[in-house]
């Protein structure tokens, strides 16, 4: 069992509890937990006697509401004392009463959280056939409908076990839900805050088939279900005012620009406040937000305007037939937007990029941007890669490669005796370790390419995206570090972006529009690169991927045989015999 204490309060909202929410509090007494707050949801004098045993333990309070005002509102009361009573903590883990959460797991949250600071943790349930069918139908069409708002697959959107980041709590204090519907809103909170959702698995614990449970299937989902409707509601209302103000122009005027940018005006004052206020809870200044907003409405109002003269002057299309097509087709790519770009805080400029949150929130043009490097990648490796013994089986050393999106295909498209995948992200490296049953010959190492620990000769050593995140000093110590781990006579491969011209305008474009992820990536020119490899080894070939836009230059070198007379010594560690 865990021993350390947890570096965060907990706070226990409960609403008729019973004997599971003493033994709870007690195991996680005896386990060291710092704070404990339980906040009685108005249950009534016949509970007394159960909150009153509670709050004779020494790190427990008590919080009282006089009349059940909801799970939502309890939580809120038990996040503003714990903030308002508790100077200094790193976040909140909440739990259930109802002894659907063992104490272990509500620690090992806790400590989760303490790790990864700016990130909601979310204690996931393993779902299984027994599980009631309360629960199952309380998550099942949830977990669809949320993956839309939020962009994110997760699987158990209503557990009440969550690691709740500092930062994120005043934001939820003001949010106005008060029932169950309040735990989705924080999910939507976290999304247009910029704090990543991790998931924490956790044991499914069930008593008397949830009997103890306060969730009411029909009427909890249909208010839960109702928040996740808010986007469509306001699309609908302005769609309408759009689609009527249009007609009315066109059939005044005649005109349809002219048409289009009265509608479009109108529906756009409308969509504006219903989206920022209903649906994204944005808190962002309008100086901040609005420029944004202003942007989609015009590439928008462009986009449908020459849809709309396609279909009618290209296809015959009736001119209004031909709006409500085009509006129709543009209402998911609107709300993706609005979600992703408008409405969503992406957070200060720091000093290093914030993988674990790049990680849980991949941009989808890095999905595709990701294809056509693993063809690059793959076509490098066969051309130039072989073995020491000449047994066709490559063992191969990724560096920054937490979240490998080249793993599967290099596995599937070259012989592979092990692969070995080096990265400082506890939570990418975490990504890949559901893998790890699947693929024998994968090795997961948790160190820095500046201070590497492990030992081996492999045939290929390459890394994407890595040796541009130093200073010029440590980017030539990361290259030199991609010798250490390489066979002599082993193939190196390095990927990183250059400044070309395509590549400053497209980042000026990304960093006006704020959605640039990437804060200390400093964009290196071949030069700098191949001054560093050719200490080491002998560059085979470089190449710019242009299509990537944010361009990027591939290099591949050859590693010296053995050290150069006019060169440092290099002396390759001895391979290691197993994972670290």
């Amino acid at each position: 069992m865990p021993q350390h204490r947890p570096p965060v309060p907990i706070v226990i909202p409960a609403y008729k509890p019973g004997a599971t929410l003493v033994a709870l509090v007690d195991a996680l007494v005896a386990r060291g937990a710092d704070l404990i707050t339980v906040v009685d949801d108005g249950s009534g004098p016949a509970f007394a006697e159960w909150f009153e045993d509670i709050a004779q333990r020494g790190p427990v309070h008590v919080l009282r509401h006089a009349v059940n005002l909801g799970k939502g509102a309890a939580l809120k009361t038990g996040l503003n004392f714990v903030l308002a009573e508790v100077p200094g903590i790193l976040g909140v883990v909440t739990a259930d009463a109802d002894g659907q959460h063992d104490a272990d797991d509500i620690l090992r949250v806790a400590s989760r959280l303490g790790k990864q600071q700016e990130s909601l943790i979310l204690g996931v349930r393993q779902w299984e056939k027994r599980v009631p069918w309360k629960s199952r139908l309380g998550n099942l069409v949830t977990r669809v409908l949320l993956h839309l708002m939020v962009g994110q697959k997760l699987s158990d959107t209503q557990t009440g076990l969550r690691g709740i980041p500092a930062a994120l709590i005043p934001h939820l204090l003001k949010i106005t839900s008060q029932g169950y519907e309040f735990e989705l809103d924080m999910l939507i909170a976290c999304k247009h805050r910029a704090h990543p959702i991790l998931e924490e698995p956790i044991r499914t614990i069930y008593t008397q088939g949830n009997q103890s449970s306060h969730f009411r299937p029909v009427l909890d989902s249909m208010r839960i279900y109702f928040l996740l409707f808010r986007f469509g509601m306001v699309s609908f209302f302005t769609a309408v005012l759009d689609n009527l103000v249009f007609v009315l122009a066109f059939r005044s005027d005649g005109s349809i620009a002219r048409a289009q940018i009265a509608a479009r005006l109108c529906a756009m004052a409308f969509n504006y406040l219903g989206a920022r206020r209903v649906v994204f809870h944005s808190q962002q200044r309008h100086a901040v937000v609005l420029p944004k907003y202003v942007f989609l409405v015009l590439g928008n109002g462009l986009l449908s305007y020459f849809l709309i003269r396609g279909l009618h002057g290209g296809l015959g299309w009736q001119v209004v037939a031909a709006k409500l097509v085009a509006e129709g087709f543009l209402f998911v790519v609107n709300f993706v937007l609005q979600r992703d770009f408008v409405f969503t805080s992406h957070g200060p400029t720091g000093e290093a990029t914030d993988w674990s949150a790049y990680y849980a929130h991949v941009p989808p043009t890095a999905k595709l941007t990701r294809r056509y490097t693993t063809t690059v990648l793959l076509d490098a490796i066969r051309t130039h890669a072989s073995t020491a013994d000449g047994d066709g089986r490559l063992g191969i050393v990724e560096i920054g490669g937490g979240n490998s999106c080249f793993l599967d295909a290099i596995l599937s498209g070259v012989g592979c005796r092990s692969y070995d995948v080096i990265d400082t992200n506890e939570y990418g490296l975490s990504l890949l370790a559901g893998k790890l049953a699947n693929h024998k010959v994968l090795r997961l190492h948790r160190q820095s390419v500046l201070e590497l620990q492990m030992r081996a000769e492999a045939d290929v050593v390459f890394s994407v995206g890595l040796i541009e995140h130093f200073d010029p000093e440590d980017t030539r110590k990361a290259v030199h570090a991609h010798f250490d781990v390489l066979r002599p006579g082993g193939l190196l491969i390095l990927s990183f972006p250059t400044p070309t011209l395509l590549y400053r305008i497209t980042r000026r474009l990304i960093e006006s529009l704020g959605m640039w992820k990437f804060p200390d990536e400093r964009a290196l020119t071949p030069d700098e690169v191949t001054a560093s490899v050719e200490e080491h080894g002998d560059v085979l070939t470089t190449k710019t991927l242009w299509p990537l836009l944010l361009t990027q230059s591939l290099v591949v070198v050859r590693k010296h045989a053995s050290p150069r007379p006019d060169g440092p010594p290099h002396h390759p560690e001895p391979r290691d015999a197993g994972p670290q």
